[in-house]
């Protein structure tokens, strides 16, 4: 435990609060990745909490999301916190239906934490969440430290969905050069809906590799697969930042905009220098997944020759 509050930089109090709560959740987020190279390089989903840690810790790594939000709930009840897993089912806005219906568990793991007589949700891995622990409170908005706002929608006494209100999204370097006003409406998006059931990750062995590298997105593209782009994603404390492919991309939210800047990545080896510089990843494998990123670079040779 304590090396892995070391990993995440985390130096404050250790009681249990709901302030503690919300500096664990900002550490967590901002030092651990979500990544896709294991994938890329054949590796396992771990469904073992310890063996999680030990890879964020001795590897210097991030993970997938249910490897990320496990090791998070391990920490919080290791500190004492009454923490356990929920199920989630992400919402596909084509279909209008949560995503899988195949699985009785569905496709991604929250956080449940009880404090008092208040419970929370909490999550480290999803790129929408709100950057501090929401209160399971039907249809309260809830506003965090960017100026984003969320909401818990109740369908049941078992069921819930979390909803986002999105910010305008725009392309530009710098807020100052933007003359485009943010939506004062914007609609309420739901991300995805949770049970109020506690499960453990040992549950959630359907999501394997094969799983992942098959599992689409709502536009029906492949996120996972061996074959796919690099996908690396951190919260930061103004916004996030991610690589996707060949561009690395950081989000700043600011008075209701959301400010996106891109930049493009040349060569295999300034991919490798982002890798570890933006996400402090060691490159997993590099005799696995530096080819499989050289050929990221030798298909367009070949595309641009014909």
């Amino acid at each position: 435990m304590e090396a892995y509050l070391k990993t995440i930089g985390y130096g404050g109090l250790r009681d249990v609060t709901t302030d503690t709560l919300k500096a664990l959740q900002a550490a967590h987020a901002r030092t651990i990745p979500l990544e896709n190279l294991g994938f890329m390089c054949g590796e396992k989903v771990l469904h073992c909490p310890l063996a999680v840690c030990r890879r964020i810790v001795l590897g210097g790594r991030g993970g997938a999301s249910p490897e990320l939000n496990g090791a998070y709930c391990w920490l919080l009840q290791q500190l004492g916190f009454q923490a356990t897993l929920v199920a989630c089912q992400l919402y596909n806005h084509q279909s209008s239906s949560f995503l899988p219906e195949v699985f009785i568990y569905g496709s991604h793991i929250a956080v449940l934490v009880s404090l008092g007589r208040k419970r929370f949700l909490t999550d480290i891995s999803c790129p929408t969440f709100s950057k501090q622990p929401m209160v399971i409170v039907p249809h309260k908005v809830q506003t965090d430290a960017v100026g984003s706002r969320h909401r818990l929608r109740r369908h049941d006494e078992m069921t819930w969905s979390f909803q986002k209100m999105f910010f305008t999204r725009f392309e530009g370097p710098l807020f100052e050069e933007c003359d485009i006003a943010p939506d004062p409406n914007p609609p309420w998006t739901t991300v995805y809906r949770f049970s109020l059931i506690p499960i453990v990750l040992e549950d959630f062995k359907h999501l394997t590799t094969v799983f992942y590298q098959n599992f689409k997105s709502p536009k029906g593209e492949k996120l996972f697969s061996p074959k796919k782009d690099p996908l690396v994603m951190r919260h930061t404390a103004r916004g996030r930042k991610f690589l996707l492919g060949k561009r690395f991309c950081t989000v700043v939210y600011k008075e209701g905009v959301a400010r996106k800047t891109v930049t493009d990545i040349d060569t295999s080896e300034e991919m490798a220098d982002v890798i570890w510089r933006e996400f402090g990843i060691r490159m997993v494998d590099e005799k696995q997944l530096m080819p499989r990123i050289d050929l990221l670079y030798d298909q367009k040779v070949r595309r641009s020759s014909i």
